[in-house]
């Protein structure tokens, strides 16, 4: 009775990954209108640079994903491909986190010291995440037998040590969500102005909805059986993508509103 099992995990783990492809692209199309408007022909810096990785680089590791769950890779050695999509994911969620990280930036004032904390925390965090997991999933890896007949390493699974790199995730995302809440009720508690509330509420919205996919995967890699482990592997970074894009998107958009015609650097707010 176990193999049913086992398959059905695995098998609706790679529906969920090819239709988080399927809904990236969909995305990308109903909002490409904006990414013309709000960051074509603009000068590159280094908000464009983390908007284009976490968008076009989520293609590459969505399409990774999905190769990986409709392939048949029989005796096959994936671990390159493994390490090398693995990497893209982590890469592509980092620039939309840094996204996040720039809109907390640019909600404090600008203010250097926050930024440099903020910049350090990724980077413990980010070290953290990867190396606990490794540690604990070599310690809770099944021991080879030798005698064994080789099997393939091309497997649709993950290891539940992966929980704690999402573990992570969310708890940064928390901690930029609270200070955003603290600023917002500190210095901008009665400012009237639309890019004010726009920076706010859709940081706030935003986060919101990634930290709820983050528990989600957490739950899933902790509590149902290990064969759907990688069911949210796709969605996660889809979503990361999608609303880092919004997020970008509606700032611009608020930005040009709020002066009439004339756009104001990111860092402009007027505190009451």
């Amino acid at each position: 009775m176990v193999a049913p099992m086992i398959n059905t995990g695995i098998q609706t783990a790679k529906y969920c990954n090819v239709a988080g492809l399927g809904v990236l692209i969909f995305d990308y199309f109903l909002t490409l209108e904006p990414e013309v408007r709000w960051t074509w022909n603009r000068r590159w810096n280094v908000t464009r640079v983390l908007f284009v990785i976490s968008r076009y680089m989520a293609f590459a590791a969505a399409g990774m994903t999905s190769y990986a769950a409709i392939a048949t890779r029989n005796n096959e050695d994936c671990s390159h491909f493994s390490r090398a999509s693995n990497a893209i994911h982590i890469i592509s969620i980092v620039a939309a986190e840094g996204l996040l990280i720039i809109r907390t930036y640019v909600f404090w004032k600008q203010s250097k010291k926050l930024l440099a904390g903020l910049l350090v925390l990724a980077a413990i965090s980010i070290a953290c995440a990867v190396s606990i997991t490794q540690v604990v999933g070599n310690l809770t890896a099944a021991p080879v037998d030798p005698s064994a007949p080789p099997t393939s390493n091309c497997t649709f699974e993950a290891g539940r040590s992966s929980a704690i790199q999402y573990g992570f995730l969310m708890a940064y995302e928390l901690f930029l969500m609270s200070l955003m809440v603290f600023k917002r009720y500190k210095d901008y508690r009665d400012s009237n102005s639309r890019l004010v509330r726009a920076v706010f509420q859709g940081g706030v919205r935003y986060m919101t909805a990634i930290i709820f996919v983050s528990l989600t995967n957490i739950l899933i890699m902790s509590v149902v059986p290990a064969s759907y482990d990688e069911m949210m592997d796709v969605p996660q970074l889809v979503l990361h993508s999608m609303l880092a894009s919004r997020v970008l998107f509606n700032l611009r958009e608020s930005d040009q509103d709020e002066t009439d015609g004339t756009t104001l650097q990111l860092s402009t707010f007027r505190p009451a």
